[in-house]
């Protein structure tokens, strides 16, 4: 079986795809993935341990996680699967202002249960076809770091992966914006596969931000409640601090906290690249400052 098809044919079967927590069992949380691959010896991979820190995984890396016997890189591959949000979250959430949606906040919430069977029956999928899988996010190792460079980071980046992959481009916000958009959330896995790698097409890490691009657009710095975009990119100590703060001041008494990570997600909604690759017309949709006031 195709392993793509796997993919989809797994994501299917999920029993936790859903908003049940809010009511809505058979509303689903997630739509169905895009599949991308990267060949585990893409020197991307060699400028990631240089731009985020050595402590950044390569795909041998990744596989050695889980086998003794790892064999060369270049036949290894990293599939990259990019989830869309759902057009009623999304509508929902672009109309947040400080914190987000219920339906956002659910789907960061449930994100980890939500991958531990997704990830639990593809490799299980997939090693019934005698392929040799590592997936990241059911990797205990896998955690956060602090990069010299960059701040907060962690082991294994989703969002790079998803780039070798060509799948998107990166933003000003630090979101990845891929042909569904950016209101999405990222996974990857490391096989052992003879799988063609996706055609990057010589695309630059920021092509698809139009912001960052050619200086037009810059949604997502006006929906930043606490400024933490600018020009300049993204501060990830003051958005880590405000989501902090907000947990505390606007949590929803009729959702149980619990072990939910929280993820404001403000920058990914009502911005042009919300959900699709922008284009540079979108610009011209973005309110000025004036047309705000």
């Amino acid at each position: 079986m195709d392993i793509r098809t796997t993919i989809q044919n797994v994501f299917q079967s999920l029993e936790k795809n859903n908003f049940a927590v809010l009511g809505f069992a058979d509303e689903p949380m997630w739509e169905a993935p895009i599949v991308g691959v990267s060949a585990g010896n893409d020197s991307y991979y060699d400028f990631i341990k240089e731009h985020i820190g050595p402590f950044h995984w390569s795909p041998s890396e990744v596989f050695a996680l889980k086998y003794e016997d790892v064999p060369a890189a270049d036949r290894l591959r990293v599939v990259s699967m990019i989830f869309p949000q759902t057009e009623k979250t999304r509508a929902m959430q672009q109309k947040a202002k400080v914190f987000p949606c219920d339906r956002w906040l659910v789907s960061r919430g449930e994100w980890e249960p939500l991958m531990e069977e997704f990830s639990g029956k593809l490799v299980a999928e997939l090693e019934a076809q005698s392929y040799r899988c590592v997936s990241v996010d059911l990797q205990p190792e896998f955690s956060r770091e602090t990069s010299p460079d960059l701040g907060i980071a962690s082991k294994w980046s989703h969002r790079h992966a998803a780039f070798a992959a060509g799948l998107g481009t990166f933003g000003l916000s630090d979101g990845f914006i891929s042909e569904k958009g950016k209101a999405i959330r990222i996974t990857s896995m490391v096989i052992e596969a003879d799988l063609e790698p996706t055609d990057r097409k010589g695309r630059g890490p920021y092509d698809w931000c139009l912001y960052a691009f050619n200086g037009s657009c810059g949604a997502c710095i006006k929906r930043c409640p606490v400024h933490a975009i600018d020009e300049k990119g993204h501060d990830k100590a003051a958005c880590s601090a405000y989501e902090d703060e907000a947990c505390d001041a606007y949590w929803p008494a009729h959702i149980e906290r619990g072990t939910y990570i929280f993820g404001c997600g403000l920058c990914q909604s009502s911005v042009p690249c919300q959900n699709r690759r922008p284009v540079p017309d979108d610009a011209e949709t973005v309110p000025t400052k004036e047309q705000e006031e």
